[in-house]
């Protein structure tokens, strides 16, 4: 297991704009925290904060949850995804809104509808590869996978020119060309940043290490590597989807990814098909 330097993580607070634990969410954990969490609790702290409850109505209306019907408040969400589901859209609508746009080299909103896509795919397939992990943790390791990037993007101003340039040597992982040319790495950000939010610390560890081409070269059956598994094809998927190329690590862990999935190249290319394809084709 990688471990951070604990003088690495109190530089990265000291020179990095990094997002603190909004109160909303410190909020929400305190309340689940409880051994019977109050619904009406939770739902009057969600509806103080307007426009994360509108985005939570937006996304629970949309089709992706299909509901047949429309939500109108927050305490209806709450009855109809669960506690867990709503503190999720919560958390990401929160995680978004910590980052000026103005501030940062890359653009967010492109950037934030990839993540979403990856979390949303990554629930999917922990739903149909590993639903005995707790579904939550698949949304908030795609969620927060990459949340150093715009950390980064906030303070160096070459950042989106070096995503670029990185493009071109797909041989080496990212963090790898971070470190040599900022001496640091969104992955070890993001894992600062997620332990600071109270994400779980087995996701907070993925989060650290989802560029490392070797996680999975002894496969040992833990949940961790079940964890990473799942994020690897659910980056796939996305880059299948949005460049028709292959994400830069899958061909590293392809093989073992499927493996531990029990994802054969039939199987897989339904997949593509299911995530990729299909909607680009009714566009």
């Amino acid at each position: 297991m990688l471990i951070v330097d604990q003088s690495v993580l109190d530089d990265i607070g000291r020179g990095f704009s990094v997002p603190a634990q909004p109160k909303l969410l410190l909020e929400l954990l305190k309340i689940m925290a409880e051994p019977d969490p109050d619904i009406n609790a939770i739902s009057d702290a969600i509806s103080k904060d307007i426009a994360v409850s509108a985005a939570i109505l937006k996304t629970i209306n949309s089709p992706l949850y299909g509901l047949g019907r429309t939500v109108t408040d927050i305490k209806m969400s709450v009855n109809y995804i669960g506690i867990f589901g709503v503190v999720m859209l919560v958390t990401g609508s929160l995680l978004k809104k910590s980052f000026d746009p103005k501030s940062c080299s890359i653009e967010l909103e492109p950037f934030w509808q990839l993540t979403s896509d990856i979390a949303n795919i990554a629930m999917l397939l922990g739903q149909r590869y590993k639903p005995q992990i707790a579904n939550d943790k698949f949304f908030s390791l795609g969620l927060f996978h990459a949340c150093g990037v715009p950390v980064m993007a906030m303070k160096y101003k070459d950042y989106q020119q070096f995503l670029d340039q990185s493009l071109t040597t797909p041989e080496f992982a990212l963090t790898d060309l971070e470190e040599t040319h900022y001496q640091v790495n969104h992955s070890t950000i993001g894992y600062y940043v997620a332990s600071s939010w109270r994400l779980p610390r087995d996701v907070c560890q993925i989060i650290l290490q989802h560029h490392d081409r070797d996680f999975l070269t002894t496969l040992n059956g833990t949940e961790d590597q079940d964890l990473f598994a799942v994020l690897k094809l659910s980056e796939q998927l996305t880059s299948i989807k949005y460049t028709d190329c292959d994400n830069s690590d899958w061909p590293f862990v392809k093989e073992q990814v499927q493996s531990l999935l029990g994802i054969d190249d039939e199987t897989l290319a339904s997949l593509y098909e299911e995530f990729c394809y299909t909607e680009q084709g009714a566009q």
